[in-house]
């Protein structure tokens, strides 16, 4: 019977209504990228304008995790030293203006008021999430979402192309004899659409209009994995939405008389204990934000006035190790830039299905740029295609029955004496004198197609934009190289997690050599010349990539370098050899099971195996630790040893008096900076619920991420092995300091006009500060205003342990 115009007129409007609900919901999760291309993200992003107090006290806690540590662990980072007597007070003080008391009296009376609570908690917690049992809804949910969303994962092919993500589920669901047979004649009377399907449902479980979008938060907080994978993919490919997942889950508790809402998360702290919370962790960041401005001289001359080279780096901390190892070797230079070097393209390698973007998330690629063969390479491109054909059609072979319903057990005992020697060589030699390399790199003579891709206009400006970005306008060395960054490792699921996130997830190669070939380019330079930015014509521009697990340098292009010029770049690559070295050795001293203050031809060869080694779940640190980022020029932080735990970015405020550049950092890089801070940040805070748990009972779901063990949520964060190891966390969860060395008005300014600079300094997910009126002394942004910014005096601490354990008892 046809619907009348009425009733089509209801159907419409309860359809938008449940849409804009479900929309809504969605911001309960913050979008989660995949393996394909890992990109950091702040995984309570959507409650970045409400400030980081109501991340604490709501954000985290609706999708079951903390937001701070528990305060045992305070306690016992205080007792231990880790944080000060002096920092306490002045984190009480700060938060309770006009307490009165000295610092210890101060901090006796603070540990005295609130019981430091069971110093198990966090074993307990850990060890009651791995044991409980999944929900039933929640395990079908999760099945299904691994079926429809990581088809290669699939035991069977199933319809979501052709009936979508809700109707595949509705054709299938009504025919499982898995489920009872009530529930799958429920679900045929389900409608066919999804949105009037989860109207229909909330009807049917008796959920009223006003409990609806609290009730669809919390079913999405369930599965928060899926959800936020599932809210990726309505952002990009679109071809499923949160309200097709919303549908499926609601028709599920309908047709099993499941509890129409979930059970109700623990509740945030709020009140006294939110004010606890953030003392204590204010507290907690005091010693490493102390240590990082500590070491900064605001007004230095440069080290190297005249360099033989510079380098300009990404911006990401583990390359603070090796540009200041390879300033040490002599006259070299070297500044920080966002990793994507200015390139917003899609970028397209050779052999490659398809192009793939190639710059922050925050971007849309304006371009496509494609990687040629050189003229007169093509027979050598052609067999690194053929043999990259080949690897393809193996690799899917040795899979293809990984598809079939029991066949893998039969496959691997047809196919275990091809592969079984050489996975018993691997596991014995583990790494040793095994080749490291990755499939995306290119061994034959390549370029990337530029006139094809942009007009020589666009050329000219893309140029000039990098170059005033970088505050890279004038005193050109003779060699300049353009530096990016990716990492070699074997058997790594998160692999794309330690290449460059400014690069959309992917090794930053390929832009440095496409701003390399831009900035080398003669009409380019010409074009710069009339605006005023004059590279000499002895200047050479190359671009390079540096490994970040095996420490090494590796420059490109060389073949169409003069031989004085290619000299200089391989005397560079030389220092930078041994650069890498030292660098090496420093990391091993942090690298479990590594050698302890090896010599560094020994760390060296040490850190180029743990690459190759197939069962190494520790090949580097990524970017643990990480705890500040630096907009100013080198000079600031060039006498410093940072410990690869700060992002350094160039800026030269002379050459940006309308503040330009700046507002291209504050809005771009800094996110970026802030979302890999607040990843690590809630990955250690609660790993659980927002890492990834051990890799060590991980299963791979296609590109789309992994489980723990054979089924469950997709894991969101980072593996435990990124932030810890058997003895507790290495990585130590706190917000990102940002130093600007920039006027404040022109800081102030920014602040007024971009609403996400403000979210992050108003809502303390950072702590802005810049240079002061007078030397050594620095004031802070915060909603205020700028406020003087104390570094932590000393204070005697010797009475501390003694009353915190007495408080403990």
């Amino acid at each position: 019977m046809t619907a009348t115009p009425a009733a089509q007129r209801s159907d419409t409007a309860r359809a938008l209504r449940v849409r804009a609900r479900a929309d809504l919901a969605a911001n309960v999760v913050a979008p989660y990228y995949g393996l394909d291309a890992a990109i950091a993200v702040n995984p309570v992003l959507p409650a970045l304008g409400d400030g980081f107090a109501a991340a604490v006290s709501s954000a985290a806690p609706a999708l079951g995790g903390r937001g701070v540590l528990p305060e045992h662990e305070f306690r016992a980072h205080l007792a231990a030293g880790r944080i000060g007597a002096a920092e306490l007070a002045a984190s009480i003080r700060r938060h309770r203006p006009g307490t009165p008391g000295d610092g210890l009296a101060l901090v006796a009376r603070y540990l005295a008021e609130a019981p430091a609570g069971p110093a198990t908690a966090r074993a307990d917690a850990a060890d009651a999430a791995a044991d409980a049992p999944l929900d039933p809804i929640d395990e079908l949910v999760a099945g299904w979402c691994r079926a429809a969303l990581a088809p290669e994962a699939a035991a069977w092919p199933v319809p979501v192309d052709r009936l979508g993500f809700y109707g595949a589920w509705r054709a299938i669901a009504r025919r499982d004899p898995a489920l009872p047979r009530a529930a799958r004649a429920r679900i045929a009377e389900l409608p066919e659409k999804p949105d009037l399907a989860l109207a229909r449902a909330l009807d049917l479980l008796g959920i009223a209009d006003d409990e609806q979008l609290p009730a669809l938060r919390a079913h999405l907080a369930a599965l928060p994995g899926w959800a936020a994978f599932i809210r990726w993919r309505s952002m990009t490919s679109g071809d499923v939405e949160v309200l097709d997942l919303l549908a499926v889950r609601l028709g599920l508790v309908w047709a099993l008389d499941a509890a129409p809402v979930p059970a109700p998360r623990p509740a945030g702290p709020t009140g006294g204990a939110l004010e606890r919370a953030l003392i204590w962790q204010e507290a907690f960041e005091a010693a490493p934000h102390a240590a990082v401005l500590a070491q900064l001289t605001p007004g230095a001359a440069p080290t190297h006035p005249a360099a033989v080279a510079h380098l300009v780096f990404c911006i990401d901390p583990r390359s603070e190790g090796l540009r200041r190892h390879l300033e040490s070797q002599g006259a070299y230079t070297t500044a920080g830039f966002a990793g994507f070097f200015g390139i917003a393209a899609a970028v397209e390698p050779l052999a490659a299905a398809e192009a793939a973007p190639a710059c922050p998330v925050l971007l849309t690629p304006r371009y496509q740029v494609a990687e040629r063969p050189e003229p007169g390479a093509w027979r050598a491109a052609a067999r690194l295609i053929d043999q990259l054909a080949t690897r393809r059609a193996l690799r899917s072979a040795v899979k293809a029955p990984d598809a079939v319903a029991g066949a893998p057990l039969g496959w691997a005992e047809v196919t275990g004496w091809m592969l079984g020697p050489s996975a018993i060589a691997r596991s014995v030699l583990a790494g040793r004198g095994l080749p490291v390399a990755r499939p995306d790199e290119a061994a034959a003579p390549t370029l990337f197609d530029l006139d094809s891709a942009l007009t020589l206009d666009d050329q000219v400006d893309t140029a000039e934009v990098i170059l005033r970005t970088m505050g890279l306008v004038e005193n050109f060395a003779p060699v300049v190289v353009l530096v990016g960054h990716g990492t070699t490792t074997t058997n790594n699921a998160f692999r794309t997690a330690l290449d460059c996130g400014a690069c959309g997830g992917h090794r930053g190669a390929p832009n440095a050599r496409i701003a390399a070939a831009l900035l080398s380019a003669p009409a380019v330079r010409a074009g710069l010349a009339e605006r005023g930015i004059r590279i000499p014509d002895e200047t050479i521009v190359v671009a390079g990539e540096h490994d970040t697990a095996t420490d090494t340098l590796t420059v490109f292009d060389l073949e169409n370098l003069r031989v004085d010029r290619r000299l200089a770049v391989e005397q560079l690559v030389r220092d930078a050899a041994a650069a890498g070295r030292r660098l090496a050795a420093e990391r091993d001293a942090e690298l479990p099971g590594a050698p302890r203050a090896p010599r560094p031809e020994r760390a060296a060869a040490v850190v180029a195996r743990r690459a190759g080694d197939w069962a190494q779940v520790y090949p580097e640190w990524g970017l643990a630790r990480n705890a500040a980022l630096i907009i100013g020029p080198r000079t600031l932080s060039q006498s410093a040893d940072l410990g690869r735990r700060v992002f350094l970015h160039s800026y030269e405020a002379a050459h940006d008096t309308e503040g330009i550049a700046l507002e291209t950092i504050l809005t771009a890089p800094l996110v970026v900076a802030h979302w890999i801070n607040a990843q690590y940040y809630f990955s250690a805070v609660d790993p659980e619920v927002f890492g990834a748990g051990t890799k060590t009972v991980h299963n791979l779901v296609g590109g789309a991420g992994v489980v723990s063990g054979p089924t469950g949520d997709l894991r969101l964060g980072l593996p435990w092995q990124s932030i810890g190891t058997r003895a507790g966390l290495h990585h130590e969860p706190v917000r990102l300091l940002v130093v600007v060395d920039a006027p404040r008005e022109r800081i102030d300014r920014i602040i007024a006009s971009a609403e996400i600079v403000a979210d992050l300094v108003h809502g303390d997910w950072v702590t802005m500060v810049r240079p002061g009126d007078a030397p050594q002394t620095w004031e802070r942004r915060t909603r205020e205003g700028w406020q003087p910014y104390a570094l932590p005096s000393t204070e005697t601490t010797t009475d501390i342990t003694r009353m915190t354990e007495e408080d403990a008892a």
